[in-house]
């Protein structure tokens, strides 16, 4: 029996806004790498050099700049700030020289737990001797805050980019079976609603097609439409040995049931659930559940998980409405 044949396409994901300059793309497994190298090291400074491919771009963000490794700098485990010397660079360097696949060095990352998102004076004046180039990046990571943030150097100025993509590779089997099942339950949803439409037009349809075939009789439209009337006045005489009449009391049972108090609709549940496969994380957890794997932090936040990246397999995980996101 012949295999099927699996072939593989990649899909973006953008994390953020799209800036204008420059367009940075990360491989999901080096940004796996990353996040999980943030939360073994949750003390001190740490880091790394981002190595990938630059890619020149003839639109407003001139360069595409693809993160495809991260190779860490060796420290000590506490260490106020990370160190980088030319030494260091240079063997990076020397290395990517000797591989020769393309590949150079398009930036660097570093940890800061519990203190923000931001760059230093001490990591500008590194930033600006070992990555000169405006399509450099300085990668920022708070594991504790559960923030990330990446920066350019360009004519001078520091800009903070609004986003980033994730790249993903992926089935094309497995996209068409996903996009060809989402079209058969659309349309099995679609011919259910138009049968219970069909059926209540056509009770409707008959009685109003009966009436037009078949007239009403005289004595029916007698009936139904009486002759309006005006009620005459009536007098009542009572005798003065005759027990005074008494008003019959109305009857409350319309009234009873018009301010009898309705329940209020039952509301929909405000948590969902998850079983953790093998493989999973809460990065791509969130991509699975809303399309934006950097909502991680609220199952997180909602399942009391501090290590976003080791979860157990069969671990059943309350998973809270997406919120709402405003542009």
């Amino acid at each position: 029996m012949a295999k099927e044949r699996i072939t593989f396409s990649t899909r973006r994901f953008l994390v953020g806004k799209a800036g204008p300059f420059p367009r940075l793309v990360f491989r999901e497994d080096v940004m796996l790498r990353l996040d999980q190298f943030a939360h073994t090291r949750a003390k001190g400074e740490h880091g790394g050099f981002l190595i990938g491919r630059k890619r020149e771009l003839k639109s407003a963000e001139q360069y595409e700049v693809l993160v495809e490794r991260f190779v860490p700098i060796p420290q000590k485990d506490e260490a106020t700030r990370l160190v980088i010397t030319q030494e260091h660079l240079l063997t990076v360097q020397r290395a990517l020289a000797d591989a020769d696949r393309g590949e150079e060095v398009v930036g660097w990352a570093h940890t800061h737990p519990g203190f923000g998102v931001f760059l230093s004076n001490f990591d500008k004046e590194q930033h600006e001797r070992f990555f000169p180039h405006p399509w450099q990046v300085a990668y920022v990571m708070d594991n504790l805050a559960h923030e990330r943030a990446a920066y350019h150097l360009d004519q001078g100025e520091w800009h903070r980019l609004e986003g980033y993509y994730v790249l993903r590779e992926m089935a094309e089997n497995e996209i068409a079976i996903d996009a060809l099942s989402r079209i058969r339950w659309s349309r099995l949803a679609i011919l259910a609603l138009l049968i219970v439409f069909l059926i209540g037009a056509g009770s409707y349809g008959y009685g109003l097609l009966r009436q037009v075939i078949t007239p009403p009789s005289p004595s029916s439209v007698s009936q139904v439409v009486p002759p309006p009337t005006t009620p005459e006045p009536t007098v009542t005489v009572q005798r003065k040995d005759s027990p005074p009449a008494t008003a019959k009391p109305p009857e409350n049972n319309q009234v009873a049931s018009s301010t009898r108090p309705v329940p209020p609709p039952a509301q929909a549940p405000l948590y969902g659930e998850y079983v953790v496969q093998a493989g999973d994380n809460l990065w791509k957890i969130a991509g699975k559940l809303w399309g934006d794997p950097s909502l991680f932090k609220l199952l997180a936040e909602e399942n009391g998980i501090t290590n976003p990246s080791v979860i157990p397999v069969g671990k059943v995980l309350r998973v809270p409405q997406r919120p709402e996101i405003k542009e």
